[in-house]
């Protein structure tokens, strides 16, 4: 069961023990992705019980903050790969950088991401971000070469890319594996979770 918000705005300002568990949030996903799968059979539109969709949302968060207590650092160089995928009325990608190492800068970031989302009826469904990169260029250049890749991909019947970040038609694990697939090509990534370069 997801905990209520209560005060809080966003499950980024929710405690992180009190953000939904992994077995929570992957049972929720496949209901959600039963739920569009039925739709599509009848040609209907997809309809998500809300209880699902706070609980990926909670479940997003926590895979985004599941670092935080390790991860502490004082704002310098830096920054920050994030891979976002919303739900909704379309499905969508969002592949992004924050400049800086700060934890706060990249919640703020998503934050963001997630109203302009909601607004036009999608909702946050599964995200990932890195460990901070070394300086802002390296994590500049990783995104780059990440987007890159994904646009020479971009070239099937239901695949669209738009605003250069944003992908329709791309599974999470397909950008996943493009964002892993280009860490070791550019000097200054993290080499392995919860190793920062100094």
């Amino acid at each position: 069961m997801t905990e209520s918000l209560g005060e809080c705005e966003s499950y980024a300002d929710l405690e992180l023990s009190r953000l939904a568990s992994a077995a929570e949030f992957e049972r929720a996903q496949d209901r959600i992705n039963s739920a569009r799968i039925a739709a599509a059979a009848s040609g209907a539109v997809p309809v998500f019980e809300e209880e699902d969709v706070d609980t990926v949302s909670s479940g997003c968060w926590r895979l985004l903050r599941q670092d935080e207590f390790g991860d502490d650092q004082p704002d310098g160089t830096g920054g920050r790969l994030y891979l976002l995928a919303f739900d909704g009325l379309v499905r969508y990608i969002k592949v992004g950088m924050v400049k800086g190492r700060k934890v706060s800068t990249l919640r703020e970031r998503v934050r963001d991401h997630e109203r302009a989302a909601q607004v036009h009826g999608c909702f946050l469904f599964d995200a990932w971000a890195s460990q901070p990169c070394a300086t802002e260029e390296a994590a500049k250049a990783w995104e780059d070469t990440v987007l890159n890749l994904l646009n020479t991909s971009v070239n099937g019947k239901w695949v669209r890319r738009v605003h250069k970040e944003y992908f329709y038609g791309v599974p999470f694990g397909m950008a996943y594996a493009a964002i892993e697939s280009q860490r070791h090509d550019v000097e200054g990534t993290p080499r392995h979770p919860g190793v920062v370069y100094e």
